[in-house]
């Protein structure tokens, strides 16, 4: 059975998009968008262009992807574990580690964006950043639950730091195997989150 910190199944065709996805991401976070070529991407996904454009209509259509379908994961993720975890604490730590695995799978969308949101267009950019709100305000929701002596702006300020911190991990190579540094990265931000001044 699906746990709700589970990464969802995937159909044959629907693994393929999400590996081209992958790998996309790594590219456009390596390189910038214009040096990053078609022909790069389905080298290292190990399909031909033509393959690709099955997915994908153009490398731009590719790029949103990139950002959008992790960004609409994590969001469905949230809202799920929200709706039927009913005690806050045990919600906020599935979420905390269904995004710390996605992390370690992928590139951060968000990284990726960061760098490349120049060449998003407007719509779509807006459309980004609101997904980036509606998935911050899961946490912040619970955070407020969990943390009543915060202010709202400090719960805000507190859980885009925990995002930063989570999705800076594939950055950093540490030498340690994946299991031990999600382990620590999970137990860092539940404890930046929920940990009061001065308990230390």
């Amino acid at each position: 059975m699906t746990s709700p910190t589970s990464p969802r199944a995937t159909t044959p065709r629907g693994t393929r998009r999400r590996e081209l996805i992958k790998v996309a991401g790594e590219l456009f976070n390596e390189r910038a968008f214009d040096a990053v070529t078609t022909e790069m991407i389905g080298a290292r996904a190990g399909v031909t262009g033509p393959a690709l454009y099955r997915h994908f209509p153009s490398k731009q259509a590719l790029l949103i992807a990139v950002l959008e379908d992790p960004l609409n994961d994590l969001l469905a993720n949230a809202r799920k574990t929200a709706a039927e975890v009913s005690d806050p604490r045990r919600a906020l730590e599935a979420m905390i580690d269904y995004h710390v695995t996605r992390s370690l799978q992928n590139v951060p969308s968000t990284l990726v964006f960061l760098k490349n949101e120049h060449n998003v267009p407007d719509e779509e950019r807006h459309r980004m950043r609101r997904l980036m709100r509606l998935y911050a305000e899961e946490w912040s929701t619970l955070v407020e639950r969990l943390r009543p002596d915060l202010s709202d702006a400090q719960n805000r300020v507190l859980t885009h730091a925990v995002f930063s911190m989570i999705n800076s991990v594939p950055q950093f190579n540490s030498g340690l195997d994946a299991e031990s540094v999600a382990t620590t990265i999970r137990t860092a931000a539940i404890n930046a989150l929920l940990m009061p001044p001065g308990t230390i």
